[in-house]
């Protein structure tokens, strides 16, 4: 890990960049809350970004292009990030497997990819000691939540 200390809206937009043709093959709309300042890995958290915003865009309802809001909330000693959408959503048993390795919901005639995203998500959210989970009801969406510590110390250093 490369840790530093950066606006973590710069992995966002990054990573919207690095999906710009999904955005557009999709019709989707994605906004942003204001996202903070966290001491991370930025290339990692771009990509976790990037694979969370990729299965929103992904896994919408047919008929409906999808829509996705990212929004961050500080606690008292992390910061919960938020990645919503009006998807397919996730059958309850299904919500803590799919963050495996090679964890497949779909056939890949019906939705293209690997099943590596989600687990590649838990390991970088894990290497920067967070929690990754979700909440999700089929046929409304999902919202999958990750949290990243607040480091206070280099906070309060810079203030």
């Amino acid at each position: 890990l490369r840790i530093t200390q950066f606006d973590s809206g710069m992995a966002y937009r990054d990573a919207l960049g690095n999906l710009s043709t999904l955005v557009a093959s999709t019709q989707g709309a994605v906004s942003c809350d204001a996202l903070p300042v966290v001491s991370a890995d930025k290339d990692q958290l771009m990509r976790l970004f990037q694979n969370l915003i990729a299965n929103a865009l992904t896994y919408h309802r047919s008929g409906s292009p999808p829509v996705v809001q990212i929004r961050a909330e500080r606690t008292v000693s992390e910061w919960i990030f938020s990645v919503r959408d009006q998807g397919i959503g996730i059958a309850l048993e299904n919500q803590t497997r799919i963050f495996d390795v090679f964890q497949r919901l779909h056939a890949r005639d019906e939705y293209p990819g690997t099943g590596m995203g989600l687990a590649i998500c838990r390991k970088i959210v894990e290497r920067h000691r967070g929690r990754l989970w979700v909440t999700s009801e089929p046929g409304v969406g999902s919202i999958f939540y990750f949290s990243l510590p607040v480091a206070t110390r280099m906070l309060d250093q810079s203030s």
